[in-house]
C-alpha cells in the first residue's frame, strides 16, 4: 500500500525486499521466486536514494544467499555498514556472511555491534546463540538461547540453536523437545 500511495517511497521497496529476503531463506517461498523479487525491490530502493544503507543491506543479502557473490556480498554490507554505522540489520548479517566464511573473530565484533544497537531483537539473540555454537561454547549457546526465548517465547531459531546444542551436549531428550518446539 506505501508503494502504491507513494511509488518514490524508498523504506518501502527495502521493507518489501526484505519480507521477500525472508520468504525466501525460509523457503516459505520457493528462493528462485523470493529472491529475484527481493533483488528487483533493493534495487528500485537504491534507485531512489543510493545512500540508503537498509537497501544495501537487502541487497547485500540476496548476493548472500541467492547469487552466492561473496565479495558483492560483502561491498554491500561494508557500504550498509559505512552509510549508517548504527544499522544494526546490517552488523548482524554481516556477522552471518563473516560466520560462513570463517572469519570468526571479525564475526564475534559484528554481531556483538549488532547486539549492542538493538538487544531485545530475537533474531539478534538467536543468532549469537549460533556463533558460540559454532565456537563449541555449548553453554554459552544454551543460556544465549534461553535469553531469546524470554524475549520470544515462541522463537523457531531460538528453539532450533537450543536443540542443537543440547544435541551437542548429549541431552538428547531435551534436544528433541526444543528440534519440536522449532519446527
Amino acid at each position: 500500500q506505501a508503494i502504491q500511495r507513494d511509488p518514490n517511497y524508498a523504506l518501502a521497496y527495502v521493507a518489501l525486499a526484505d519480507v521477500y529476503n525472508l520468504l525466501g531463506f525460509y523457503s516459505a517461498l520457493p528462493p528462485n521466486t523470493a529472491y529475484p523479487k527481493a533483488k528487483a525491490a533493493a534495487l528500485k530502493a537504491l534507485e531512489i536514494d543510493e545512500s540508503l544503507s537498509d537497501a544495501h543491506t537487502s541487497l547485500a543479502d540476496v548476493r548472500l544467499h541467492y547469487d552466492v557473490d561473496w565479495r558483492g556480498a560483502e561491498q554491500g554490507f561494508q557500504r550498509a555498514i559505512a552509510l549508517n554505522p548504527n544499522n544494526s540489520s546490517a552488523h548482524h548479517w554481516y556477522a552471518v556472511y563473516l560466520s560462513l566464511l570463517g572469519r570468526t573473530e571479525e564475526s564475534w565484533k559484528e554481531i556483538k555491534r549488532a547486539l549492542e544497537l538493538d538487544p531485545v531483537s530475537v533474531s539478534i539473540n538467536a543468532d549469537m546463540a549460533l556463533h558460540h555454537f559454532y565456537a563449541g561454547q555449548f553453554n554459552q549457546a544454551i543460556s544465549q538461547c534461553l535469553k531469546s526465548l524470554d524475549i520470544d517465547p515462541n522463537s523457531h531459531l531460538a528453539h532450533f540453536w537450543l536443540a542443537r546444542a543440547y544435541g551437542q551436549k548429549k541431552m538428547n531428550a531435551e534436544a528433541i523437545r526444543e528440534f519440536r518446539k522449532a519446527f
